[in-house]
């Protein structure tokens, strides 16, 4: 009875010792504002040719970091367009004015306004 008393006590104080894992950080230097009311930074490159954001809530994709890769061969007029390094259908424009579109498979899930931090 000791025994497994013992060994009750020992699980439950490995158990207490666990943590949980912690999520990624990014020096962030910009954010997105979406409609439905999220607000997620992201780190932009210097040349802008990728956005990098730590554990999102918006995009389809398990928590931790996610890249857009700018696609410089389709830019269209004012707006920029750049898709999901984990999945290739999440694609995101963004426009001189500051207005983002997220697409995912070709639907617009969100939008929102572009903001760049400035230190």
């Amino acid at each position: 009875m000791k025994g497994k008393l013992s060994l009750l006590m020992g699980a439950a104080l490995l158990a207490g010792c666990v943590q949980a894992p912690m999520a990624p950080s990014i020096n962030a230097n910009g954010a997105i504002k979406w409609a439905n009311g999220i607000s997620e930074e992201m780190h932009i490159s210097a040349s802008g040719s990728t956005l990098t954001f730590a554990s999102p809530q918006n995009f389809l994709s398990p928590a931790g970091i996610t890249i857009f890769s700018r696609i410089d061969s389709a830019r269209n007029g004012n707006c920029e367009h750049y898709y999901s390094e984990q999945a290739v259908k999440t694609r995101m424009q963004i426009c001189d004015s500051g207005e983002v579109t997220l697409i995912v498979e070709g639907q617009v899930i969100n939008v929102g306004a572009l903001a760049r931090y400035v230190y």
